[in-house]
């Protein structure tokens, strides 16, 4: 591609008050040249570390696009996405500022992206640079659940959906499916039911096992089991947005994946909280994480 086509290619960055990880992501792009090879725009959600001030100092080219403080990852997706298309972007990268792309990851999706029509692609993530644990990528769906699966270097996999944390999506997907709703999945899910969408509007999904990044899992997002996090916080949790089970944006999600039978899904997973949180008051945590040890050697 030409320098100007390059140009055309926008990464989308939503941030909010993790100046240290925003400038380390910036760093990382700017040692692989993605900085200067594509245009990169920061939706900082009125960040009060000093993020855009900080950005504007150290990467003047890059364009910061401000929000009041309401957007959440979806409005700063879609923020990002609406300025992009009004410059005229062939094409979206969706990047979490805690996502690192591994030398040439961004070129390998670009091209797979813009060289296939209606095709979108997201890169493997991992949790360390060893690349060893997967964590974040492609998804697929059955009957009554979405699970993440893990696509090896050298194999290129089909899915029904993508984790949003390094995505590539072309301009066509806008004018197909609109933008992400911002309104009724405020954070999380937003990317896992963007991209159902636009398989179900004709869209090819893919990872590319060889386009690599570094992104650990959200504490929020491991197992019930695996995580050390009280169970008090995680009910508490339940009244923000930034919770996987913030009722309403659940059962949008339900009612997107899994139609006439999305009650099923939504009742369920909130019973086994309940049974869960007994089970965590019951016994200790290390005998809970035994117990899905055993249950994954079984089921392996």
């Amino acid at each position: 591609m030409t320098s100007a086509a390059l140009h055309s290619i926008y990464i989308l960055i939503p941030v909010h008050n993790r100046k240290s990880t925003t400038l380390h992501c910036l760093s990382e792009l700017d040692r692989l040249g993605d900085l200067q090879r594509y245009t990169v725009v920061v939706i900082d959600d009125s960040s009060t570390d000093g993020t855009a001030a900080a950005i504007q100092s150290l990467y003047p080219t890059v364009k910061v696009l401000n929000g009041d403080g309401t957007l959440w990852w979806t409005g700063a997706i879609r923020k990002g996405m609406e300025y992009a298309y009004e410059q005229g972007a062939a094409a979206f990268i969706w990047l979490n500022d805690d996502t690192l792309p591994t030398m040439g990851c961004l070129a390998m999706i670009v091209a797979e992206c813009t060289h296939n029509p209606n095709t979108i692609v997201s890169a493997q993530c991992y949790a360390s640079g060893t690349l060893e644990q997967p964590t974040y990528g492609g998804q697929t769906k059955a009957l009554l659940s979405v699970e993440l699966f893990h696509t090896p270097r050298g194999q290129t996999i089909a899915c029904d959906c993508l984790s949003g944390n390094l995505v590539c999506l072309p301009r066509s997907v806008v004018e197909t499916i609109g933008y992400p709703p911002s309104d009724r999945l405020p954070h999380c899910l937003a990317d896992i039911v963007y991209t159902w969408e636009a398989k179900k509007a004709g869209y090819h999904l893919k990872v590319l096992g060889d386009a690599t990044a570094v992104c650990a899992f959200n504490p929020l997002e491991e197992g019930w089991a695996s995580s050390a996090i009280p169970m008090t916080k995680r009910w508490s949790l339940l009244t923000s947005p930034k919770s996987n089970l913030y009722p309403s944006a659940y059962w949008h999600y339900c009612t997107s994946f899994y139609g006439s039978l999305a009650f099923i899904p939504f009742a369920q997973v909130y019973l086994r909280l309940i049974l869960f949180t007994i089970a965590r008051w019951l016994l200790p945590l290390h005998w809970l994480q035994t117990m899905k040890g055993w249950k994954q050697k079984v089921l392996s």
